[in-house]
């Protein structure tokens, strides 16, 4: 359902939304918690019944949405971010009209194609994918799908480019704009893939998209140049802008983590963390981080430094977010631990980071055989122990308090790797393993 403005006067359209609205507290909140197809219908609620502007009305609204600093036209077909465009337009008295080349007059372009949805209403006047543009270039953007091209037949005097695709998944002729843009568009998008979920059934369609959705090729694509090109300030500024007119916001701009959250896997950009600092004994650390690492560079020593002592190996537990330091014989008290360039499996460095930590008479190591690993630790109370090949098949348990009082725990498994089970029962633990010939090392553990 959808409102349409019927004949309003141009100085209305211009003076409208000089206030420019921001986005209203709680706009989003039906939005929350909600992933992929549930997110985009719930988005698509939002955002849903805008208020339409008739197709003369866009010439106004376009002096407010689409205005640079200076107060010209902002074109991204003949934009040069940082440099000097090849041409400026004035709004109003550069509006096409006919064009004999680039730098004649603006006009209103659909950038997603008109035809894809048979110039049906409220699609034709929708601001959020209606650019003022160059009228020569749109003219040789046609109905082109957005792409990349290697090898273009023909480049505008801003760098954008007509000609084959070299997207894998596509082998038709493309249009593809500036760096500098290409998230602008993928947003735009999949602002219309949301505002128009489920309304698409009759569009004609085309070969980028199916109906209003991105076709698998384009939609990869799109994600790509949404993460390399960033929401910028002349977005949010023109988000502001058209919610003014049309009382509807692109929820791409404002929420950039909804494109992973709707399409995929989120993009891991952060940094590993510590999560815990372990001490098996005054020679043992066990370094618990938040994420899986890099074996290469978690394994390096000279990534790691603790005071008073030196760290003589790092060696990766199962699975790979825990690292064990060995360490010359640190004294009882308080030392610090420092790690530098250890990263994540997606490439991400820690840089630097201090952690404190302990040692104690409980962190003594009792020596015998050593437990391969036992993992998560800490954890709420459910652990995997991998046993050492030292070990036979007829193993017994035996899991003391601090105090040396012995616990139940419930053990299952075989073939060296065992579940030990105790559920609500906070504290620290130390675990034995027997056979009949051999006695493990105590390995301390933390049930959270």
């Amino acid at each position: 359902m959808v409102r349409v403005i019927g004949r309003i006067t141009w100085l209305w359209l211009l003076l409208a939304p000089l206030n420019l609205p921001a986005q209203p507290a709680g706009y989003y909140d039906t939005a929350e918690g909600k992933s992929g197809e549930a997110l985009q219908q719930a988005l698509h609620e939002i955002i849903d019944d805008h208020t339409v502007l008739s197709y003369s009305g866009v010439w106004g609204a376009v002096y407010q949405t689409d205005d640079r600093p200076d107060g010209t036209v902002w074109d991204m077909y003949s934009d040069v971010p940082g440099g000097d465009p090849p041409y400026v337009y004035q709004f109003g008295s550069d509006q096409c009209g006919n064009y004999s080349g680039e730098g004649s007059c603006y006009n209103r372009e659909h950038s997603f194609p008109k035809s894809w949805f048979d110039d049906a209403s409220p699609m034709y006047t929708d601001l959020f994918h209606l650019y003022p543009t160059d009228g020569y270039v749109n003219g040789r953007r046609g109905n082109y799908p957005f792409g990349e091209t290697d090898a273009p037949d023909w480049t505008s005097l801003n760098g954008s480019k007509v000609g084959p695709s070299s997207v894998t998944g596509y082998n038709g002729t493309v249009f593809e704009p500036i760096d500098t843009y290409k998230g602008d568009f993928a947003r735009t998008y999949f602002y219309m893939a949301t505002r128009y979920y489920g309304e698409d059934g009759g569009w004609p369609g085309s070969p980028m998209t199916d109906g209003a959705q991105p076709e698998p090729w384009a939609l990869d694509m799109l994600i790509r140049w949404h993460r390399e090109d960033p929401v910028s300030d002349k977005e949010r500024n023109r988000n502001d802008a058209v919610f003014g007119y049309q009382s509807n916001r692109n929820p791409f701009i404002d929420h950039p983590d909804y494109v992973d959250l709707m399409y995929g896997e989120p993009q891991d950009i952060f940094s590993p963390e510590v999560d815990s600092v372990q001490v098996l004994a005054a020679d043992t650390l066990v370094i618990w981080f938040n994420e899986e690492l890099e074996e290469g560079s978690a394994l390096e020593a000279g990534h790691y430094s603790v005071t008073g002592g030196d760290v003589l190996a790092a060696e990766m537990e199962e699975p790979n977010y825990a690292v064990r330091l060995v360490t010359s014989s640190l004294e009882t008290g308080s030392h610090n631990l420092v790690i530098t360039g250890v990263r994540d499996e997606a490439g991400n460095v820690m840089q630097f980071a201090v952690f404190s930590f302990s040692v104690d008479v409980v962190a003594v190591r009792y020596r015998g055989v050593s437990v391969a690993s036992l993992y998560p630790n800490p954890n709420r109370g459910v652990f995997h122990v991998r046993l050492s090949d030292g070990f036979s098949g007829n193993v017994r348990f035996r899991v003391t308090d601090m105090t040396g009082r012995e616990q139940n725990v419930r053990i299952s498994g075989d073939a060296g790797v065992y579940r030990l089970c105790m559920e609500g029962e906070r504290g620290c633990y130390l675990l034995r393993v027997m056979d009949g010939e051999r006695i493990s090392d105590r390995v301390m553990f933390v049930v959270q």
